[in-house]
């Protein structure tokens, strides 16, 4: 039967194994904000933007892999000159691609919500951030599952599916929680308070998001995939606490 349903609609299939993790999480993550929520229609917005903005990466990252000749021989460079061991050419990719992903998340969101009025307390800079996310994920998840479909059995694809939700959305969903916690903290602060705490939040979840990928890629076995998973299921629980700190942060300091 369930191969009957994945040859008859495949594009169903995968959209379903998409999507429909992703808007389970979504639920999750708003509820959260349940208090002060934001416009439904805005969030709906964010999530299929979110979906949306893959189709930008993609040929961003195929421009990595054009000049990451270029990008190496001055990496080689700059570490002859200050004595430091240049990184693998893989790292050095999927580091990029990494960022490239995190930058269009974080600029989605920047042009759809953080322009609007609706954006008035901290914790909102997060929701729409873990939106725009999971809406990336949804779309990612989707192109991975036609691809399983055209290559796997239908064991292989129902296996992948679990571990994309319980994997790469939640990465999706960690470090664009980093970005978005790191604006939250200073969302009173400063224009140069914001600017370096966007900055390292942008880094730090470039980084976290090339570490995972890595680490996927150098494991063998579904428990090492597992125990590498357990970290950001983990950080996970680390961001619902801080969304109760964050919560507590006045949105109207001056009053």
């Amino acid at each position: 039967m369930a191969e009957t349903i994945l040859a008859f609609s495949p594009y169903a299939v995968a959209g379903v194994g998409g999507i429909v993790p992703a808007l389970v999480w979504l639920l999750f993550w708003l509820r959260e904000d349940r208090k002060s929520p934001e416009p439904t229609g805005l969030i709906a917005i964010s999530f299929f933007a979110g979906m949306l903005i893959v189709y930008f990466v993609l040929p961003i990252q195929k421009f990595v892999i054009t000049a990451l000749p270029m990008v190496m021989d001055t990496t080689n460079a700059i570490a002859l000159k200050f004595l430091f061991i240049a990184p693998e050419e893989q790292t050095v990719k999927i580091t990029l691609w990494a960022t490239t992903e995190e930058i269009a998340k974080y600029a989605t969101v920047f042009l759809i919500a953080f322009k609007s009025k609706f954006l008035d307390e901290p914790i909102d800079a997060i929701i729409y951030l873990l939106t725009a996310s999971l809406g990336f994920a949804a779309m990612e998840n989707i192109l991975y599952i036609l691809n399983d479909i055209n290559n796997l059995s239908t064991a292989q694809i129902f296996l992948d599916v679990n571990l994309r939700f319980i994997g790469a959305t939640i990465l999706h969903m960690v470090s664009s929680a980093l970005v978005g916690l790191a604006i939250a903290f200073s969302f009173h602060g400063a224009r140069f308070v914001k600017f370096i705490a966007l900055t390292t939040g942008l880094i730090g979840a470039s980084l976290l998001h090339a570490y995972f990928n890595l680490s996927i890629m150098e494991i063998n076995g579904t428990m090492n995939t597992l125990w590498v998973f357990s970290r950001f299921w983990m950080a996970i629980f680390a961001i619902i606490v801080l969304l109760q700190i964050v919560k507590r942060i006045n949105p109207n300091p001056t009053n």
